[in-house]
C-alpha cells in the first residue's frame, strides 16, 4: 500500500467518523488536488464496518523472517550473477583469441572459483525463493512489505548504474577505436545480466503497486506471465555458465597433478635464471646443477623434482647452449595461455620427459 500522509489520513478518519460517504470523500480529495491513487489509499486504510468509528486496517509490516529471506536471496542473486558473467568472460577469452588481450592469471583457478560459487549459490537461491513464494501464497500482502520494496529499489539503482556505466564503456571503446568482437560480447553480457535483473524487479514493483492500490482484491491480481520465463532464462544461463566453468577448470582429480607440473615449470625457470647468472659471472656454463649451489648469487633450492626426487635434466651443449628437462605428469591444458608470459617455452609441454634447448643471453 502506498504511504499516506498523516494529514490525509486524519482528514479521512474524521470524515468517516462523521458518516460522510466514501465516494464524497474521494471526490472532495480529488477536487483539493490529491490524486485518485492517494485518495483510494487513504480510504482503503480503513475497513468498512458497522461500527460508528472508523476501523483501521492492519498495515503490512516486514518481520525478521521476511527481511532475512529477501536479503539472503538478493545476496545470492548478486553472487550468481557475478560468477555467471565472469565465466562467460572466460569462455569468450578462450574461444575468441584477442592478440591485444594477454591473460596473466590462472584461467583454471578462476573457473574453479566461479564453479564453486554457482554450485553453492544456485540451489540455496532456489530454496530461498521457494520459501518466499510459500510465504506469499499464505499472505499475498507480504509482497508489499517495506523491506521488499526497499531492497527492490536498491537493486534497481545498482543495475541501472551498471547499465549506464556499461554504455559509457561501450561508447569510450567506440571512440577509442577498441570496439572489437570480444569487447562487444563482454559489454553485451553485462548489459543482459543487469538488464534481466532490472526487468525482474521493476515488473515486480509494478505488480506490487497494483496490489497496494487494490487491497480488497489482492488475490485476483495476476502477475505478468513473462516473469517466470525471465527467471527460467536466468537460471538456464547460470547453469550453462556452470557447465562452462567445470569444463574450463578440468577434471578435479587431476588438479593436484596440474599444480605439481606448474611447480616443475617454476623450478626450471629458477634454474634457467641461475645458469644465466653463473655464465655471466664465470664466463662459462656450470658442469652440473650442483655447481650452482657454490655461490649465493647462483644458489637454487631445488635441482630435483620435489615429489619424485628425480634430478632435473641438465646437459651443456656448447659454450652458450644447454639442455634443461623434467618429467611432467600431464600435458599443458589447451586453454592455458600462460605461454605468452615467457619465450622459454616451459609452459608448453607434453606428459613425460620433456627437454628444452636453451641459450644463455
Amino acid at each position: 500500500m502506498a504511504s499516506v500522509p498523516p494529514s490525509l489520513m486524519n482528514f479521512t478518519k474524521e470524515c468517516l467518523a462523521q458518516g460522510v460517504a466514501r465516494t464524497e470523500i474521494r471526490q472532495a480529495l480529488i477536487d483539493a488536488g490529491w490524486t485518485d491513487r492517494e485518495a483510494t489509499a487513504a480510504l482503503e486504510s480503513f475497513a468498512e464496518s458497522p461500527l460508528p468509528v472508523p476501523v483501521p486496517k492492519k498495515r503490512v509490516s516486514s518481520g525478521p523472517r521476511a527481511a532475512f529471506l529477501h536479503l539472503l536471496a538478493l545476496f545470492l542473486l548478486y553472487m550468481a550473477a557475478f560468477s555467471t558473467g565472469a565465466t562467460l568472460f572466460l569462455a569468450i577469452d578462450i574461444f575468441i583469441k584477442d592478440p591485444a588481450n594477454r591473460i596473466f592469471f590462472d584461467l583454471g583457478g578462476f573457473a574453479r572459483f566461479n564453479a564453486a560459487v554457482l554450485i553453492a549459490s544456485l540451489p540455496v537461491l532456489l530454496l530461498v525463493r521457494r520459501a518466499i513464494m510459500r510465504d506469499v501464497a499464505l499472505n499475498p500482502a507480504t509482497r508489499i512489505a517495506p523491506v521488499v520494496r526497499t531492497l527492490a529499489y536498491i537493486t534497481l539503482l545498482i543495475t541501472s548504474l551498471i547499465m549506464v556505466c556499461d554504455m559509457v564503456i561501450i561508447l569510450m571503446g567506440f571512440l577509442n577505436g577498441d570496439l572489437t568482437l570480444t569487447f562487444i560480447l563482454k559489454s553485451g553480457i553485462v548489459l543482459l545480466l543487469a538488464g534481466g535483473i532490472f526487468l525482474w524487479y521493476i515488473s515486480g514493483l509494478t505488480f506490487e503497486e497494483k496490489m497496494g492500490d487494490s487491497q480488497s482484491q489482492i488475490s485476483s491480481i495476476q502477475e505478468s506471465q513473462w516473469r517466470p520465463r525471465l527467471a527460467w532464462a536466468g537460471f538456464l544461463t547460470a547453469s550453462l555458465s556452470l557447465v562452462l566453468a567445470l569444463w574450463i577448470s578440468g577434471n578435479p582429480f587431476n588438479q593436484r597433478l596440474v599444480r605439481l607440473d606448474r611447480q616443475r615449470v617454476s623450478d626450471l625457470r629458477s634454474l634457467q635464471g641461475a645458469i644465466s647468472r653463473f655464465h655471466k659471472k664465470e664466463k662459462r656454463l656450470p658442469m652440473s646443477l650442483s655447481e650452482l649451489k657454490g655461490s649465493p648469487d647462483t644458489y637454487v633450492d631445488r635441482t630435483s623434482d620435489s615429489i619424485t626426487g628425480i634430478p632435473y635434466v641438465y646437459k651443456p651443449i656448447n659454450k652458450s647452449s644447454y639442455r634443461l628437462g623434467a618429467v611432467f605428469d600431464l600435458p599443458t591444458p589447451s586453454y592455458d595461455d600462460n605461454s605468452t608470459r615467457s619465450k622459454d617455452g616451459f609452459y608448453e609441454h607434453d606428459a613425460g620427459l620433456q627437454n628444452f634447448d636453451l641459450t644463455v643471453k
